[in-house]
């Protein structure tokens, strides 16, 4: 008898034979599993993804020091450059000898009128010199479409079809970017969802003892700019501003102090040339503190960029509006309403020292139906990034009304310290 057919003979219940029970088990286990392992398709060995080869480029200085990575972008005055080891780096012109890369590059003239007009900039391999920048540029019958990115070419290039390379002295650069981005971004289609810079802050103190008392203050700047990129010539830009300041202290036998002070404004521009565009203003105003109930503006008027590089930007703007002035009354007086017709005249002014950013705007506005309702107001505001995003702020806001309702002060100031966010 074979030697299972002797096993499965052996009754399972019988204690006077545990080990033959556990072999049978045993076995019967492992021929089902041998049995169900057979039957399983053939293991399909995994695809390897596709990995998309780094971009290394080469940057060589004049005392002999390199720097491994990528070329993000350049002006007429410095680079910027991706590295391995150090960052994001910026480095000037002068110190640069050499640019090692296999990509084609967008060289855009300063005196160019429209920098979307890619006939008129030279593309190609670029050769870094010590004062001027070589463009090798690609075949001509190469189409805009064939270059873009994931596209393929409708019909083979010629080799060896080449344009004699074009000259460009770095004192006549706007910008240099990869071809790529470049024609990415002139036939990019931007949604309102787009395009958004800006921050965030917020601060809060509070008191517990014979004075009871807390402050809120929230303050923000959004902008958005189309195109999204520094070196193509500005279309649209929107800003928006605000800031609320609020609070409350009791003390036993005196009456509460209230703290209810609020700005909300918008300008949105359109630009008719590189540095000059037309605007569209309106805000909302309320100041406890003054008997400003209400102050709103709407108008439109023109703006210039007077200045502007990589690290700073100064604008000046022009506007005819009308304005509405809503006071609080007062145990003497009754409520007042004014309705002018005004003008304000402003600068915005942005700058950056490393790391840290610093804005400033003063704002003049003028009453042509009534000289005594003058106004002014000025802020500035200091950002130190801490911690990735979030980053540490310190801002003024001076309010200044020539006529404010009786018994009230003409000035309103606020300083405030706290933490804020940057959304980009």
């Amino acid at each position: 008898m074979p030697i299972f057919d002797r096993l499965l003979a052996k009754p399972f219940h019988s204690a006077a034979h545990p080990p033959q029970r556990f072999l049978v088990t045993f076995f019967l286990t492992l021929l089902s599993a041998s049995a169900a392992i057979a039957q399983l398709p053939a293991k399909v060995p995994a695809k390897s993804k596709s990995v998309t080869p780094v971009i290394k480029e080469e940057l060589i200085f004049k005392n002999g020091d390199r720097l491994t990575g990528t070329l993000s972008n350049s002006t007429g005055e410095a680079i910027k450059f991706k590295s391995d080891l150090a960052g994001e780096v910026t480095v000037l012109w002068s110190n640069v000898k050499e640019l090692k890369s296999n990509r084609d590059f967008a060289v855009i003239p300063k005196t160019i009128k429209d920098s979307r007009n890619s006939a008129a900039v030279p593309q190609g391999a670029i050769k870094i010199e010590e004062k001027s920048i070589e463009i090798t540029p690609v075949a001509p019958d190469q189409s805009i479409a064939d270059k873009l990115p994931g596209k393929q070419p409708e019909h083979e290039i010629p080799t060896g079809k080449l344009i004699s390379p074009v000259v460009v002295p770095t004192s006549k650069i706007g910008f240099v970017v990869d071809d790529a981005s470049y024609l990415k971004e002139i036939h990019r289609n931007i949604d309102w969802t787009s395009g958004w810079d800006g921050h965030i802050a917020t601060g809060s103190t509070a008191i517990l003892s014979t004075q009871n008392s807390f402050t809120l203050t929230i303050a923000g700047a959004l902008k958005r700019s189309v195109p999204t990129v520094s070196w193509l010539d500005p279309k649209l830009r929107t800003l928006i501003d605000f800031n609320l300041s609020v609070g409350k202290a009791t003390q036993p036998g005196d009456p509460d102090t209230f703290t209810n002070v609020y700005h909300i404004g918008a300008e949105r521009d359109e630009y008719f040339n590189s540095r000059g565009y037309y605007l569209q203003v309106i805000s909302f105003d309320h100041d406890y503190s003054q008997g400003l109930t209400l102050q709103q503006v709407y108008g439109g008027g023109v703006g210039a960029t007077l200045a502007k590089s990589l690290k700073q930007e100064f604008d000046i703007t022009a506007d005819l509006h009308y304005e509405g002035q809503q006071f609080n009354a007062t145990s003497n007086e009754p409520e007042l309403d004014r309705h002018l017709i005004g003008s304000s005249i402003a600068e915005t002014y942005s700058r950056k020292w490393g790391k840290l950013n610093f804005d400033e705007k003063l704002s003049a506005n003028l009453a042509w139906n009534d000289e005594s309702a003058f106004s002014a107001s000025g802020t500035t505001s200091a950002r130190m990034p801490v911690y990735k995003k979030l980053g540490f702020t310190v801002s003024v806001i001076d309010n200044f009304l020539n006529s404010p309702q009786i018994g009230y002060q003409k000035n309103s100031l606020q300083f405030s310290t706290g933490f804020v966010l940057t959304l980009h």
